[in-house]
């Protein structure tokens, strides 16, 4: 199961690299660096917090 969906991700990655110019899969690795980036600024601003301090609203 793993090694075809290995195959159906080399096969998509290689259609976009052709006939996009790798624009979907260069989009989607932003799109996932952007959320890694987000998920550890929030951790680093946890563990700054003071700890008493209450956690900030998501609700802006």
């Amino acid at each position: 199961m793993f090694r075809i969906l290995l195959v159906i991700a080399v096969i998509a990655i290689g259609y976009d690299a052709i006939v996009h110019q790798g624009a979907y899969t260069r989009d989607l690795w932003y799109k996932a660096v952007g959320a890694t980036e987000r998920v550890v600024d929030e951790a680093k601003r946890v563990g700054e917090r003071k700890p008493d301090e209450p956690p900030r609203s998501q609700m802006n």
